[in-house]
């Protein structure tokens, strides 16, 4: 028992840095954005409901827009950290007619690599692994402009030896008006319990509750859709205790009331743009304010904050990549496939 807080530690230090509620709740893999799209607009996910391109991966962590337009779409995502972590997911949606309801099933995971064990005198003690997995059975309705939709997990941790189980849920309730292209999307995550502690004297750790609303506007003469993602609106500051602001000459920075104010606000929010260069080429942008604060290094922050990506889309297959610097000396690379499994060989109309 003495050595899972050391086993702990080196794991904890092993997570890529992530730019939200980290280090306070157990899970925190569930808040990775879960597709290239997702990443490339900040870290957001648009609320705009697109017929012509039914995305599925965006459909994992926004399950109110699941329906009959992604029946047998398979999306496989995998993002590519500096420390060797990979985390992804493997998803398929079906449409089930007898209950008018599109329902996705996903495996997410998240591997850590192998790590050097240490007891509490810093003896070794071999070399152990850890990895995180979430096992998520989504649905979709909707009823004239409005969707709503569920996910339901099972999550399963591993850290050396020691096991932690627990259920968690999404609900979420959107709005899309396809006339004037306006959307929104209000979606409560990760809602639920640890039902198994990794030490049961430990007791049981909260899991990264957030509510997120979603803005999307496509526009009609501009191929540019822009959407706006307040997050964690939970919980008013954002701001770590120990998070200091500094001058070049190292000495505290002082501010105003207000500008504190307004970094606060501007940390609930995301910013994304999606441009269509053409037929099959959508170019992306995004900008995540929290994330640019927190892992900036002084006045040099960078491209914290600030990703980038595209999406090619050539028949029955969508490839996308986007590309995230999280800190100077760390970045993400993440990759989704998408095929239409019961268009796979037709014809091209």
């Amino acid at each position: 028992m003495k050595q899972f807080p050391i086993i702990l530690l080196f794991v904890c230090f092993a997570f890529p840095v992530r730019a939200q509620l980290g280090g306070k709740n157990i899970y925190d893999f569930l808040q990775f954005p879960t597709s290239s799209r997702m990443e490339s607009l900040g870290g957001g996910i648009q609320s705009i409901k697109n017929l012509k391109d039914p995305d599925l991966s965006l459909a994992i962590a926004n399950p109110c827009f699941l329906d009959s337009t992604y029946h047998k779409q398979l999306s496989i995502s995998n993002a590519f950290y500096t420390d060797k972590t990979n985390i992804g997911n493997i998803t398929i949606a079906y449409y089930h007619p007898k209950i008018k309801s599109t329902l996705a099933y996903t495996m997410q995971y998240a591997s850590y690599g192998k790590f050097d064990g240490r007891d509490i005198s810093g003896n070794p003690t071999g070399t152990f692994r850890a990895a995180d997995f979430n096992l998520q059975v989504g649905i979709g309705r909707h009823w004239n402009k409005f969707y709503y939709g569920a996910n339901l997990k099972f999550i399963i941790s591993s850290l050396e030896t020691y096991t932690s189980l627990g259920f968690a849920g999404d609900l979420a309730l959107g709005y899309y008006n396809p006339k004037t292209n306006w959307a929104f999307t209000a979606i409560v995550r990760n809602t639920g319990v640890e039902v198994k502690p990794y030490i049961k004297s430990e007791g049981r750790q909260r899991l990264p509750i957030a509510l997120d609303v979603t803005f999307s506007k496509r526009f009609k003469k501009l191929p540019i859709t822009l959407s706006i993602t307040a997050h964690d609106l939970q919980v008013w500051n954002l701001k770590y205790p120990q998070e200091e602001q500094t001058t070049v000459f190292g000495t505290p920075k002082k501010t105003s009331k207000g500008a504190e104010i307004m970094d606060n606000i501007f940390r609930h929010f995301d910013f994304g743009a999606e441009i269509q260069a053409g037929k099959p080429v959508r170019l992306r942008m995004g900008y995540n304010h929290l994330r640019r604060q927190e892992l900036g290094v002084g006045k040099k922050k960078g491209f914290a904050g600030i990703s980038v990506g595209f999406g090619v889309n050539i028949k029955q297959f969508a490839l996308d990549y986007s590309y995230a610097q999280y800190h100077r000396v760390g970045s993400d690379h993440q990759l989704t496939f998408r095929i239409k499994i019961d268009e796979f060989g037709k014809k091209a109309k």
